[in-house]
């Protein structure tokens, strides 16, 4: 009994506290309303002081996130929950400090506003607002409708540790095997999206610039989608179409 209230206070807190992090997120890398200008306007000494502590601390926070995010999807750590029999716990706990790793770089990300490879002021004119709320829209609802598509309770760990409360094997185990491989190549949909997120944007500053290089070179390693697992996602895709229509 206590397992199971632990379980579920632990799923339930790790979901929400998850989709906190993802909201600011969002606002963080979409937003088109924040302050653009340097309040202060510091030497040119002082500004190349700036940038280089603002890139060596934002390269420090992005560095913490890649690396729990590899680590604890790691086999070890899967076998380390298996030992301690949490192994449903898995995913939330994942989730939990992947969010943790993240709402520290919301919190601690050092902005360089006075140097930016491009800038586009989209204050004055609504139809450039449109086009980049437009792009940005549309590039989470490819990423949030592909997490629904793939089985968004398991990603958010609800459906493990509902599966072991009603005695059912893990739900990992009753997929196919096509499907565990894809979520081994890519785990989060879609790589296209993801670039749309960190490129397209009206102001491109240093510390953006960095985020955006950075995450790409991160994904471009770690996300390693071949023929395969290509011809499984368009069959799955095919199949929905079908069902829908």
């Amino acid at each position: 009994m206590v397992s199971t209230v632990v379980g579920l206070l632990m799923s339930s807190s790790s979901f929400f506290y998850t989709f906190h992090v993802l909201y600011n997120f969002m606002y963080f890398t979409s937003s088109q309303s924040y302050n653009k200008e340097s309040t202060n306007t510091p030497t040119e000494e002082d500004e190349y002081l700036i940038i280089i502590w603002g890139l060596m601390v934002n390269t420090c926070l992005l560095s913490v996130f890649m690396l729990q995010h590899s680590f604890m999807c790691s086999k070890s750590v899967k076998q380390f929950y298996d030992k301690l029999c949490i192994l449903e716990l898995e995913r939330s706990i994942y989730n939990a400090a992947s969010a943790a790793a993240l709402h520290l770089i919301l919190e601690n990300w050092q902005v360089i506003p006075f140097f930016s490879l491009w800038h586009i002021d989209t204050s004055v004119n609504y139809k450039l607002w449109l086009v980049f709320s437009g792009f940005h829209f549309l590039a989470w609802f490819v990423i949030y409708s592909g997490c629904v598509m793939l089985d968004i309770s398991e990603l958010t760990g609800l459906k493990q540790v509902w599966y072991k409360i009603s005695n059912r094997p893990c739900p990992m185990s009753t997929k196919s095997r096509e499907y565990q491989r894809y979520l081994l190549h890519m785990r989060h949909p879609s790589f296209t999206a993801f670039l749309i997120i960190l490129w397209i944007h009206p102001l491109m500053t240093i510390d953006r610039f960095l985020m955006a290089s950075i995450i790409t070179i991160y994904m471009l390693v770690m996300w390693t989608i071949d023929e395969a697992d290509y011809n499984y996602h368009a069959m799955n895709v095919d199949r929905k179409r079908r069902e829908l229509f």
